[in-house]
Formats: structure tokens, sequence, C-alpha cells
């Protein structure tokens, strides 16, 4: 096996593998670009900003921090442990399994495989079944990049998948569903693997009555409009002050209108959902509710419109699940207290966002909430900083990463630590003296 001759150990094949991916990028820029408006429906500016760009971000900032990140690390150690020093060591996982998703089947399977093959490990990769433009252009990619030995790239269905899962791994990386998050689980679980699951939630949005309106609306309607909607981090549900729907309405009308013109069908801008069955699915969301925008679709062409939703109802069926779809519903609240309560009583989120020009109440909507991310006055953004982790927790992910972060989340913090032997201090030894139980409870008080 290439792990176990120990060339992944090298921090400058690493580099040379992470420059030799680069370079393979920017080769395949443009068919990849095309496949992605094949799969759905991406327009070159964000196939390229939410794809592309931030794999290549990703790698460069690897490239640049792999040497530190890999050095030991002197920590302190404590008095009784004279004359010892002690250390922390970086060291690979081993074999690793990506599964990739559908919504950003490229970024979201290559950032992965960045922080596996900086970390040092060797990694399979299993990319979504439903953008195969996408996945054909990943393959191309992949092959001609790396040894088959090294890294490797599988296509198939929900049997692959599962025939994979029966494999023994050092770590599963999987981004998805929560549903199929707890598949993966079970299966890591027959072996005791370690697993980072990435997976989503129904994310709230916030708008108090102090919010700025006009920037709020641009900023949701973008952050929920991306990838027509299929995006883990996406606002889910809206809740508005009730004093403030009326004045709100308008500019979430206007951003969508200055985005998307007053026909998102025949807009660049505009993506395409996955597939029909989805469409299909999306459908089912809107009926009884009323709409205040949108609500077009056509199943063949895989179009569902930008549509917003009004009075809707916390009991109804749009608030039960994940959307995962271009449809904003919109509660009204009056009491803040009520919608923190709202939030905590559900699994905990992937990110929350909330819109507010008070600080004490940003304050204080960041301490009584529970999420994997959050923004204050901004939504989806927090994604593409590399220097913070990203992640979610509970029923929405465990395990982080990006930047630093995947470097640390395929590597296994080995301690170490070293004593000399020029000399032993005999206090650990037996028979022990009352005199030296009197010295160990001073040290370790």
């Amino acid at each position: 096996m290439f792990f176990e001759s120990h060339a992944t150990l090298n921090i400058d094949f690493r580099i040379r593998q992470l420059k030799k991916l680069k370079l393979s990028l920017a080769k395949y820029e443009s068919e990849l670009l095309n496949a992605l408006r094949s799969d759905l429906g991406k327009s070159e500016f964000e196939a390229f900003t939410s794809e592309l760009g931030l794999a290549q971000k990703e790698i460069s900032y690897h490239i640049r921090n792999l040497k530190q990140w890999a050095q030991p690390k002197k920590v302190s150690t404590p008095i009784f442990a004279f004359p010892s020093s002690s250390y922390i060591y970086k060291k690979p996982f081993g074999k690793i399994l990506i599964i990739g998703p559908f919504n950003f089947p490229f970024m979201l399977t290559i950032i992965p495989l960045i922080g596996a093959i900086s970390a040092g490990n060797v990694a399979v990769i299993k990319p979504s079944e439903n953008t195969l433009a996408t996945s054909a252009v990943i393959e191309k990619i992949i092959t001609e990049t790396f040894d088959p030995n090294y890294v490797s790239f599988i296509q198939g269905g929900v049997e692959t998948t599962q025939k994979l899962l029966a494999q023994r791994w050092d770590k599963i990386f999987f981004t998805g569903s929560t549903r199929v998050g707890k598949i993966v689980m079970e299966a890591a679980a027959k072996n005791l693997t370690p697993v980072e699951l990435e997976l989503g939630g129904k994310n709230p949005v916030v708008v108090d009555k102090d919010a700025n309106l006009e920037t709020a609306a641009k900023r949701i309607i973008w952050g929920k409009f991306l990838n027509a909607g299929q995006s883990c981090v996406a606002p889910d549900y809206l809740f508005v002050h009730e004093d403030i729907i009326e004045n709100l309405l308008p500019f979430l009308k206007q951003s969508v209108n200055q985005f998307y013109s007053d026909n998102p069908k025949e807009s660049n801008d505009f993506g395409r959902i996955v597939n029909s069955a989805t469409v299909k699915r999306l459908t089912h969301l809107i009926q009884n509710e009323t709409v205040f925008l949108g609500g077009d679709f056509d199943q063949e062409e895989r179009y569902f419109s930008p549509t917003i939703l009004t009075d809707v109802k916390k009991g109804s069926p749009i608030m039960q699940d994940e959307i995962f779809g271009p449809i904003l519903p919109i509660l009204t609240f009056t009491d803040l207290n009520d919608v923190i309560t709202y939030i905590n009583e559900k699994e905990k989120p992937l990110a929350l966002y909330y819109f507010s020009e008070s600080r004490k109440k940003q304050r204080e909507f960041l301490d009584r909430t529970f999420s994997g991310d959050a923004g204050i006055n901004e939504v989806v953004i927090h994604f593409t900083n590399f220097s913070l982790p990203f992640g979610g927790v509970g029923y929405s992910g465990m395990g982080s990463y990006h930047g630093k972060h995947s470097f640390d989340t395929f590597s296994h913090s080995r301690s170490v630590i070293k004593t000399t032997t020029l000399f032993d201090l005999p206090l650990r030894y037996a028979p022990v003296h009352k005199w030296v139980l009197k010295v160990m409870r001073f040290l370790l008080r």
C-alpha cells in the first residue's frame, strides 16, 4: 500500500502534490465551469467564486503554511515530570474516504481532499451520482494528477457507497444530509472509524426591528438563492419583527428583481435544481401557503423560481425539514425571547443569522443560541474565511475544517514526552516514604 511506503510523511512530497493539483485545476477550469453549468445551471461567476476559486485559495493557503503546521509543538511539562520535555506531533490518520455531495460537487469534494493530502494521508473519493458532468471532470483531474494508489476516484450510486462504507478506513469525511450521515456513522462504528460529518439543518435568520432593512434584504436574498437555495449554510426560514415586516417585504422583492430580473428563468445568474424529483418535492412544500413572490416551476427544465412565502405557521409542513431549495418562508415575532426559545427547541442548525444594529442584542442572541456557526448582519460568507473553522454541531454535523482546521481534522495529535537518562529522580519508585507523599500533595495542588 502507498501509505505504508511512508512517502506521504515527507512534507516536501505533500507540497509537490498540492502544487500539481493546483496546476490541474487551472488546466481544467473551462471544462469544469461548463460542467457546473450543465449540472446545476451555475453562471461562470457563481461557479468560479463558490467552487473553483475557493479550492484554489485553499490549496495556496496550505502550500504557504504547511511546513509551519507540521512542526512538532513543544508544550509545558509539569514539574513532577522533571526532567522531561513534552511535544505534540501531527501524524496522518492513513486511509481516508471522502464522500462528496451534489450541491457544490467540486468544492465540497476537493477541499477535504486538500486537507487529507496536506496532513499526509492517502484518499479515495466518491462523488455524488447526481452531478455526472462535474464528476467526470473531477475524475480527469484526479487520474491525471495522482498515482491511483495515492488518490483514487470511484463513481457509482448507493450500492457503491455501501460497499465503500463496508471497508475499513482510518477516517471518513462525509458531506450531505443528516439522514445519510446517520448511515455513514453507523457503518463507521463497526470498525470504530472516526468520522467528520458536514450536514445541514434549518438555518434561522432573524431580522429585528432596528436592523438595516435594505442591506438585510440584499444579503438574505443573495445567501438564500445562491445555487438556487441548494446550500447547507443558506437561510432556511426568516423570522421578522412584526413592526417592520411591511417595510422589509418590498426590499426583498426589490433584491430578487435586481439580482435575477422579473423573469429569473431567463437569468444567467439563477441556477437550476439538481433533478426533477426535487422540483416535485419543492412544489408540494408551497401548497396551501401564501406566496408573496415566485412559486413558478418547470419540472422538465429543473427550474424553480425564487419564492417567498408569508404568513407561515410554525406547524406548517415547510417548517419541519430542511428546504434545500429556493423557498424562503417568513414568520413574524414580537418578542425576541420567543424566537430564541423556538430555535433552541429545535435541533442545532449548521448556521444561524441575526440582523440588528444593537450590540447588546447581538451579544444576547449569540450567548443564548446554539449552532455550528453564526453571522451577525451577514449570511453564508463565513464559509469563505479559511481562518474560521467550519462545521456543525449535533444534527448539523461533527468536526470542522477549512485552512489549518482541515490539516488538523485529518491529523492525529500524537502526545510525546522525552526524558533524559543522564539522571533519574527516585521519587516515583517504591518503597515510598511519607515525605515523598507530602511533596506530591504540594506539586499536585
